[in-house]
């Protein structure tokens, strides 16, 4: 490897935009690129003796075809489209609720097959149904989705959900415990308990926080991405792990995930009635606007010691997301300013306005290969529409409503590819059709 290619290690996770640019069809990824960025060949993992081989044929077919090479130009981002003359109605709202019914499992919860991932986004929008029109279908398919969740993927020693099951059971979790799949967990098990009234609900969100507090969360404000899978470790008894070293915590501060916890940990401390829950969300959102923020270039994408990576989209929209929430527990117009400079520079920097949607980066000078493409992507655009709407009803300033409308407009002549993972998009619809003012219910 190190005679012939110039080996590079990406953390996805610090990385978002080279994962969606570079994926292989899953992670890990072993890709190969000219000195340009273009790709050459790439596959997911690669076993040893494998890998002799492909090495071999790179370099052989690099070496003998090096000018073809350099013309291949894998597109990326956006296609040009005509936004479709269409209106936004609630038979969106009923398609998308039909797609989930149709991928529920009945017998263990959840939807689809395996592996099983959690849905917070699909819970979210069947709470929002229920609310709306008392449908006792969708609180039942949610409240099994928990169940079945708490009785496969859950620690019930240390606490905590795993990021995953490998089996449609939920019984074999993929171990390793993640920020982001935390956060949306704790928001719904808590809006389960408001919801219900059933303590057990209760008791499961405020063990997430106890788990968050002591493993993934930093004494100065912030929270910490992930702690690592270790099947050994969390197949041992409570008395035995007592002896044993805890996995590893990867305790870089990512600010889109630390958005999505900050704004869980509000909605769960008002409902759990508990203020230091709350007080330290807003410690953290202080945290990262002192240092991940900057008025000229936005917010970064993460702290581990120093800030790396801006212009992102998903860490600039998260994070306006969770201040307007801040706002709201707080009412502290300092706040209010940060949320109105923010949704500037999201607008003047990431928003479409000839063809209307999100891109989901800004282009840097160090952008080569599919790097220097663009992209719009479904899920950050549907948190746009969501995040827009809340920031009209909280200014009634109708640009923000606007930007939200056009941007569910672009999408739809496509939203029914996405199946249930269209969640996002029925809600951005519902709250814009009916005037819903809270994403977080």
């Amino acid at each position: 490897i190190n005679k012939d290619f110039v080996p590079i290690k990406v953390y996805i996770d610090k990385r978002p935009d080279i994962r969606e640019r570079y994926n292989m069809g899953g992670f890990p990824s072993t890709v190969f690129l000219s000195t340009e960025g273009r790709i050459i060949a790439g596959e997911t993992y690669v076993l040893p003796e494998r890998m002799k081989l492909i090495l071999e044929a790179v370099k052989n077919d690099y070496k003998n075809k090096k000018e073809q090479v350099k013309k291949i130009d894998f597109k990326f981002g956006e296609k040009p489209k005509k936004l479709i003359k269409s209106e936004l109605k609630e038979d969106i709202i009923n398609e998308i609720l039909l797609a989930i019914e149709d991928n529920f499992d009945n017998f263990y919860g959840g939807f689809g097959l395996q592996p099983k991932f959690p849905a917070p986004e699909v819970l979210d929008l069947l709470f929002m149904q229920y609310q709306k029109n008392r449908n006792k279908k969708y609180l039942d398919m949610t409240l099994k989705t928990l169940d079945g969740m708490y009785e496969g993927i859950y620690d019930k020693i240390d606490f905590g959900f795993f990021r995953y099951s490998v089996t449609q059971d939920w019984k074999l979790p993929h171990y390793e415990k993640m920020l982001d799949t935390s956060a949306g967990l704790l928001r719904t098990y808590a809006v389960a308990f408001n919801i219900t009234k059933e303590e057990k609900y209760g008791k499961i969100a405020r063990e997430i926080v106890e788990y968050i507090s002591k493993f993934l969360s930093d004494q100065n404000g912030g929270f910490y991405g992930s702690q690592d899978a270790d099947e050994e470790f969390y197949q041992l008894n409570a008395e035995e792990r007592r002896e044993k070293k805890h996995p590893y915590i990867d305790k870089t501060i990512y600010v889109d995930w630390n958005a999505m916890m900050i704004s869980s940990y509000i909605k769960a401390g008002t409902i759990l009635n508990d203020d230091d829950v709350i007080n330290f969300a807003r410690k953290t959102s202080d945290f990262i606007l002192e240092k991940c923020y900057s008025l000229k270039y936005g917010l970064f994408h993460f702290f581990d010691g120093k800030t790396n990576v801006n212009g992102l989209l998903a860490d600039n929209i998260y994070f306006l997301n969770c201040l307007i929430d801040v706002y709201f527990v707080t009412r502290n117009e300092e706040y209010l300013k940060k949320i109105n400079d923010i949704a500037e520079f999201i607008l003047n920097n990431f928003y479409d306005s000839k063809n209307y949607g999100f891109f989901d980066k800004t282009s840097q000078e160090d952008d080569l290969g599919i790097l220097k493409y663009k992209s719009k992507q479904f899920l950050e655009n549907s948190f746009c529409a969501i995040t827009f709407l809340r920031l009209y009803f909280l200014t009634k300033n109708k640009k923000y409503k606007e930007a939200a409308e056009n941007t569910l407009l672009y999408f739809a002549d496509s939203y029914l590819n996405f199946g249930y993972f269209a969640a996002m998009y029925a809600i951005a619809v519902d709250m814009l059709l009916n005037e819903i003012e809270l994403y977080s219910l």
